[in-house]
């Protein structure tokens, strides 16, 4: 087996028989991991140092911050929650939204603008929006153009993102993009792939124009996806060919404009140097797995895994 990678460094060891899901930063020092488990952990310091700050949320998958003390989190079984202390309380705001959805995979906000979307199966396509920090909401049935919906991200208060499955057959259909240009009132498909059922699963924007995610498929092929125009369009760089059949890649994070890791369903992560061009595998210790979302917290590039949570130092 290879050496470990003396640049990763388990921060904070918190074994999860499971996936830890999301990760949410406000400011500096406050930051959240939600698990599968129904644990929200957080840090106060900046990543120093994390604890468990609440438990029995049920199957937790999404999560956003809107300052230290607004926050969101959706589950995979049809719960969207509120906290406003920080996240020692959480109050199920389900009955608020005007029709009840399947599960909520991704969340995001600008300013007090705040996106849900989920979930990636069972044809649930649905968008929910709100403009008051919660307060009131709206909802939009997406299912004309995709059949589940993972991640929302935004670039700015105008420009966002959607990725999911598109419609397809009983079996799915491919990964899909959707634009927005007006703040998620339309959206529009950008991006279709063509390698078989899958999902457009994370985004990792670099900057307003450079834009990655990570393509989930199960035919041994890891892909992600880059783009270059703010999303107008989207070209599919290779990882990895001739790896285990099933799904695989899920997150996507990058330090800078070259230099980036993806992880998934497999041990350890890969990692790029050059954009996306080449990529090389790197080995977390315990052979490490279900990397679902890289963030940034306090300058610090960051992660998480079985084992916990993991920090990166390039030295």
């Amino acid at each position: 087996m290879p050496a470990a990678d003396p640049r990763w460094h388990l921060s904070y060891p918190h074994p999860l028989n499971g996936k830890y899901e999301d990760f949410a930063v406000a400011g500096t020092k406050d930051a959240w991991l939600i698990g599968a488990n129904g644990e929200v952990i957080h840090t106060a310091d900046g990543g120093a140092t994390w604890s468990v700050q609440a438990t029995n949320l049920g199957r937790l998958r999404s999560l956003d911050f809107i300052d230290a003390k607004r926050g969101f989190a959706g589950t995979l079984t049809g719960i969207l929650y509120r906290t406003e202390d920080g996240g020692a309380t959480w109050t199920d705001i389900t009955k608020e939204l005007p029709r009840a959805g399947q599960g909520y995979c991704g969340i995001t906000h600008v300013g007090d603008r705040v996106h849900v979307v989920g979930r990636y199966y069972g044809n649930a396509a649905d968008h929910y929006m709100s403009m008051d920090g919660g307060k009131t909401w709206k909802d939009q049935d997406l299912k004309s153009i995709a059949q589940g919906l993972v991640e929302i991200a935004f670039i700015d208060a105008k420009l966002g993102f959607i990725g999911g499955m598109a419609p397809g057959t009983s079996n799915g259909g491919p990964a899909i993009i959707l634009q927005t240009k007006d703040g998620g009132e339309t959206w529009r498909p950008v991006f279709t792939h063509d390698g078989g059922r899958g999902f457009a699963w994370k985004f990792f924007p670099v900057s307003n124009r450079l834009i990655y995610a990570s393509l989930q498929s199960q035919d041994g092929i890891y892909r992600i996806a880059k783009s270059t125009n703010a999303g107008d369009t989207w070209e599919v760089l290779t990882v990895a060919t001739g790896q285990p059949m099933g799904p695989a890649v899920q997150a996507v994070g990058f330090l800078d404009e070259n230099h980036g890791f993806v992880g998934g369903f497999f041990d350890g992560l890969w990692e790029t140097k050059d954009g996306g061009k080449t990529w090389a595998p790197v080995v977390l210790g315990q052979r490490d797995r279900m990397v679902n979302r890289f963030q940034i917290i306090n300058k610090t590039f960051t992660t998480a895994a079985h084992a916990g949570i993991w920090t990166f130092t390039d030295k």
